[in-house]
């Protein structure tokens, strides 16, 4: 058995987000742009990213979520336009924003950052920003292009996503991309 193991913590998207993203992903492609997708079946709403996590770490992992959802109400979050990374002069990721207006993803984020903080996880020094990563820009090719399509672009409005519970993902990274399982899931206590 391995003694880590690459892991995360995001919220699982419903089949409606993953067909959305699809579509979004279909109107890109014609760009031409050298983008690698992240398959629709893979997309999730990461909260944080803890990286090689040695197993027996994965105890107190597993003890702190369930802590932090133990008082936790749930929430609806709505998907928004998309944009790139970090900005459309130098793209490097292309995601779909979500509405945080109320703020209660970024604080769901910041509560698990200090709490894997005390035991002993790094802190991310970027503010965190509600989004759904999409793909990952590996060249410079057909940007321009790419720009256009985004501006041309308009989600389907309406779209929500119930956030209720947090997963911890395991990742593994093979030759054909990233394979992700859910390790555990943690229900809010309290309905929205």
């Amino acid at each position: 058995m391995a003694e880590t193991i690459r892991a995360f913590i995001a919220v699982e998207l419903s089949d409606q987000i993953k067909e959305t993203i699809r579509n979004f992903q279909e109107h890109l492609k014609p760009s031409g742009c050298d983008i690698a997708w992240v398959k629709p079946e893979n997309v999730h709403l990461t909260l944080k990213f803890l990286g090689d996590v040695k197993m027996k770490m994965i105890p107190s992992v597993t003890e702190t979520l369930a802590n932090s959802c133990r008082d936790l109400r749930s929430f609806d979050m709505a998907l928004t336009q998309p944009g790139v990374f970090p900005d459309l002069r130098h793209p490097r990721v292309v995601w779909i924003g979500l509405d945080d207006t109320e703020g209660k993803l970024g604080q769901l984020a910041g509560s698990l950052e200090t709490a894997l903080g005390n035991i002993g996880f790094k802190k991310e020094k970027r503010a965190f920003q509600a989004h759904i990563t999409v793909g990952r820009i590996k060249s410079g090719k057909n940007i321009q292009r790419l720009s256009e399509s985004l501006e041309r672009y308009q989600l389907p409005a309406g779209i929500i996503q119930n956030i209720r519970s947090i997963c911890l993902y395991k990742s593994v990274l093979t030759s054909s991309g990233s394979i992700y399982s859910i390790l555990t899931s943690y229900s809010f206590s309290v309905s929205g």
